[in-house]
């Protein structure tokens, strides 16, 4: 991995600071004379003049000489911290990559959290950037503070910058608010940087007093770099003409690497913008432009000065300087390449109705003078919630009706709507850590729901949350090495970790459970009084609990007693979740409940025994009602709990957490599984059960089964019924649990019978599907996605019909006079058609696809051919296109992710993702630019498939010799491929068996 070495630069001395150094002025009417002297029998003769220049130059040499051992004097003295590494430089404040290549991470303290004595009140930030040749940019930023503790130091965040010597000056800020100074400096004593820190440490002679205000003043220079963070460029091509964009993404911690700056989430200040461009670009921000003016020195340059916008966090500071096109509803606008902007419309459409939902929903009106939404041709994420300004990557804003899939529609109007959420979740109340970061993200991922629910009710979204969110995040977090939703981190590492599907979906699903045991209304009452007193400011999962439990108390729904703090820690402050176990009672009407963790692997390697408040709600065979979420009882915080309730004790059969509202599995005693699986298997009385609980008993009974706290003879007996199952939501659920087991025997000789088993199930909901490609259809987007899956998962199976008629369709793209301008292919089956002739077919095929991905200018589309590129089975072509991925001419960086995961998705192709990764990974590293974490991913991705001794034995060596950090994502990819070696020796046979029951076939 690249390592950034952070160079220090001390301010030497006073004098030179204030310019008293002297120069010894040459008298140009000086005589000339001549001096001789002799030595070993020769004379020589030297001019006074030059005798004079002689000693000039002797004195300065001395003068230099004790200049520098002065600077590293005095730098010695610095007392390095435990794990400091403070380095001395006489020149800059640099940072730049190591020498030694990319075998190292970066080099971070445990603690990276700046002293408390310092407040940052107004950034007045100005920048000059090249937009061409080395992409250089000059700044300056005048940072006004508050001190809160008497102090010599002002320590802030510096990373990539350049900053010599007499760019630093501190003043005394003039007292009444305005940005003036006094004119006088502090003295400094020395400057340097921590670059285990990150830190830009100004050491004064003066103290810095309690309560006064100061300002401080720092020019700096940088380069805007091509790694997708910080201030960084990207280009797109018109014809054959490159065209460059800079923009930025600051989160989590960036920002440094545009202007020095306190940045910490908490930290919040008002920031005013002054950005130099090219005449012929635009200039956006966070607030609007109030006024621009021709450049005093650079030709063709315009200055653009922006209104100080609200106070906020550094990471949510953002601009961009781009050629790009704009349309605008009132005060909304997005804004996109030229040839693109057509494709935004949608995104226009959907903006200002979601803007609107969420002002009422919250009942705080949207608090800037406009929004700005741009989406970008290279963008990491898959978008960022900038105040007033977010950012997108194309595909999760544009859409090209006739060209994308009813899932990019869906996909942008849930992006739009997780966006703007933050717009309130996040920018008006942000967390005062980053261990509190599940409050933006979580509170994001429920509302998308929410706000696609409200501008497409005809989606059904709502219905498709527990498949979408709650049962994906469920696998994750029955690993022993998940983390707490509320997780304590202290550098950017660390930090980084956090934005994953923990704080998002995990986040999200608790969320979502809390407004159920709450109820909309005092929910939503609550949501707004915090967001309202907390305005502008920072605060922590406490304060939202405080508001809850004040709004919940003064409507009668919590006792004094307890607290929405005392039930929802037991949900952050905790790692994993419960499985409910539900027992009857002989000869008792009670039913008895019993909590604990649920973990794959052995839970003897789990923290502690962890115990829930956990909401209880239910439903019986006699009372089929499945619309009541809110709780009939609360299991409290103990392992056992005994129901007393006569009408559950004798039922036929109950199911327990309605909806799966609740964030735990539930386990039934063997009779209550039986009955359930009688009442699923009668195809005229299944879907009495709700469509989600019924996702909710699928998801359940197979993962009980993985984690063997049931047969899985129980399991599979319970999925036969899917031969009646046409909804998506319980085919989603089905889905996803068998490509488990399909990832697990997919290299074994007994494949063929779970395959049989599968496309015996598919039969009718495949019928239902296969056939449904008329206009009307087109506009029903839940079938479209319906049979999309259908499709995807018979022609996996290598179903002939599904297959033929897709190589079938690419022929006829292949045959077309001109594939460019005409497919002929139905752009929702694209997905599948692309992958089963690329599966299937040669080098023809993949050349041909590869050549429509480069000339294509639809993100959606490049992103459905990159993905089917990965189908092939031939392996050379596999290690083509991974050596295409990071080559930098037609795949861009952000892409790289999606080529291996493309490629993995094959039994052929994980083997060589995985070698590939093994053999190149400096390489990868360096090409996408420092952060581990993106191999972690590509690894992740490689490793899916592994359920075998030597496999893992493989991986672990792979992860030794390459002296990654033993951190969280590389743990966790182990304990997956551990639990999948420990899964196939316990559980194979059992399901060989179970097979050659139901589908008729005896050993051979």
């Amino acid at each position: 991995m690249v390592v950034k070495e952070m160079a220090l630069h001390e301010n030497l001395s006073l004098e030179s600071r204030h310019g008293n150094a002297h120069a010894m002025p040459a008298s140009s009417n000086a005589p000339t004379a001549t001096t001789t002297f002799s030595g070993m029998g020769r004379r020589y003769s030297v001019s006074l003049t030059t005798a004079v220049l002689l000693a000039s130059f002797f004195v300065c040499t001395l003068l230099a000489v004790g200049f520098i051992v002065y600077n590293f004097a005095t730098c010695g003295h610095l007392e390095a911290a435990p794990g400091e590494n403070i380095v001395c430089t006489s020149v800059h404040l640099r940072n730049s990559k190591h020498s030694k290549g990319a075998s190292e991470g970066p080099k971070y303290d445990q603690d990276v959290r700046l002293p408390t004595s310092i407040q940052p009140l107004k950034y007045n930030i100005t920048l000059e950037p090249e937009m061409s040749g080395n992409f250089s940019f000059a700044g300056s930023v005048q940072i006004r503070v508050r001190v809160l503790e008497d102090c010599y130091n002002i320590t802030m965040h510096v990373e990539d910058l350049n900053i010599t010597r007499n760019d630093v000056a501190v003043y005394r800020a003039l007292p009444g608010g305005k940005d003036e100074w006094d004119e006088n400096s502090l003295r400094i004593h020395k400057q340097y940087l921590v670059g285990a820190k990150q830190f830009f440490i100004i050491q004064l002679y003066d103290k810095l007093r309690r309560g006064k205000e100061y300002v401080v003043h720092i020019r700096y220079t940088g380069i805007i770099k091509d790694y997708l963070q910080g201030f960084y460029r990207s280009s797109y091509k018109v014809l054959n003409e490159t065209r460059w964009l800079a923009s930025t993404q600051f989160q989590a911690t960036d920002a440094r690497r545009a202007f020095p700056c306190f940045d910490e989430p908490a930290l919040k200040a008002n920031f005013t913008l002054h950005i130099a461009r090219p005449r012929h670009l635009t200039t956006i921000s966070n607030m609007p432009i109030i006024y621009s003016h021709n450049h005093e020195s650079l030709a063709n340059y315009v200055w653009d000065h922006f209104a100080e916008s609200l106070p906020m966090s550094t990471y949510l500071v953002a601009f961009a300087i781009t050629d790009f096109k704009h349309i605008s509803s009132g005060n909304f606008s997005v804004w996109a390449r030229a040839d693109a902007i057509k494709s935004a419309e949608y995104a226009l459409s959907v903006g200002p109705k979601i803007l609107d939902f969420l002002q009422n929903f919250f009942g705080i009106p949207f608090p800037l003078p406009k929004i700005d939404m741009i989406a970008l041709p290279e963008f990491q994420a898959g978008a960022m919630e900038n105040w007033g300004l977010i950012t997108f990557r194309e595909t999760a804003m544009l859409y090209d009706k006739g060209v994308a899939t009813a899932s990019n529609k869906q996909h942008i109007a849930s992006v739009v709507g997780h966006e703007l959420a933050h717009q309130w979740f996040g920018n008006l109340v942000t967390p005062s850590w980053w261990s509190d970061i599940w409050l933006n993200e979580g509170f994001a991922s429920y509302m998308e729901y929410l706000t696609a629910n409200a501008v497409a009710p005809e989606w059904k979204l709502l219905d498709e949350f527990v498949v979408n969110e709650m049962q994906t995040v469920f696998q994750l977090d029955a690993l022993t090495t998940t983390h707490k939703i509320s997780q304590e981190v202290g550098n950017p590492q660390e930090i980084f970790e956090l934005f994953d599907r923990i704080s998002y979906a995990k986040g999200s699903t608790v969320i979502r459970m809390m407004s159920h045991f709450l109820t909309d209304t005092v929910f939503r009452r609550g949501l707004s009084k915090y967001l309202s007193e907390m305005a502008y400011k920072s605060a922590t999962q406490d304060d939202l609990w405080r508001f809850l439990t004040d709004e919940a108390k003064t409507s009668g729904l919590l006792d004094s007693s307890t607290s929405v703090k005392a039930i929802m820690d037991t949900w952050t402050l905790q790692a994993g979740y419960p499985m409910v176990k539900i027992s009857r009672h002989p000869n008792s009407d009670a039913v008895r409940l019993d909590q604990e963790r649920f973990v794959y692997g052995n839970s003897s390697h789990a923290e502690g025994l962890p115990l829930w408040w956990i909401p209880i709600t239910f439903t019986t065979a006699d009372e089929l009602n499945f619309d009541n979420t809110r709780p009939t009882t609360w299991i409290p915080r103990t392992r056992t709990y005994e129901l007393e309730n006569r009408n559950l004790s004798t039922a036929k059969w109950f199911i327990f957490n309605i909806q799966q509202t609740g964030f735990y599995r539930v386990n039934y005693d063997l009779d209550n599984w039986r009955a359930i699986t009688e009442h699923l298997m009668d195809a005229k009385q299944h879907d009495q059960i709700a469509p989600a609980n019924r996702a909710q008993l699928i998801d359940d009974v197979m993962n009980l089964a993985r984690g063997s706290y049931l047969s899985y003879d129980t399991a599979l007996n319970l999925t036969r019924y899917l031969a009646y199952e046409t909804n998506r939501v319980a085919w989603k659920a089905a889905i996803t649990n068998f490509n488990f087991i399909d990832s697990m025997f997919i290299n074994s000789g007994d494949y063929d019978l779970l395959k049989n088993y599968l496309l015996k199930l598919l039969s009718r909901v495949y019928n239902e599907v296969v056939d449904k490609d008329s206009q009307s259809d087109n506009e029903n987007i839940p079938l479209l996605l319906k049979r999309f899956e259908i499709l995807s998962m018979a022609c996996h199976l290598g179903q002939q019909q599904c297959i033929s008629d897709s190589t079938k369709q690419f022929q006829n793209w292949v045959q077309a006079p001109n594939p460019d301008t005409y497919n002929p292919i139905n752009p929702n089956m694209r997905g599948i058609v692309y992958c089963a002739a690329i599966q299937y077919g040669t080098e023809h095929e993949w050349d041909f696809a590869f050549e429509r991905y480069v000339k294509t200018n639809v993100p959606a589309e490049k992103e459905l051919l990159l993905s089917a590129l990965g189908c092939s089975k031939e392996p050379w072509l596999l290690y083509r296109y991974l050596r295409r991925s990071i080559a930098g001419q037609h795949i861009r960086k952000q892409d790289v992710f999606r080529v291996f995961a493309a490629v993995s998705t094959t039994v052929v192709g994980q083997q060589i993702a995985f070698d590939y990764l093994r053999n190149n990974w400096q390489e990868i590293n360096t090409y996408m630019g420092s952060q581990i974490s993106n191999i972690h991913t590509l690894l992740k991705f490689a490793s899916k498939r592994m359920n075998s001794k030597f496999q893992l034995a493989e991986l672990e060596d792979f992860v030794r010799d390459a002296r990654w950090a033993y951190d969280r994502p590389i743990q966790q990819i182990l304990e997956q491929v551990d639990i999948s070696v420990e899964w196939m020796n316990r559980n194979y046979n059992a399901i060989v068996k179970w097979l050659q029951r139901e589908v008729g076939t005896q050993p051979t």
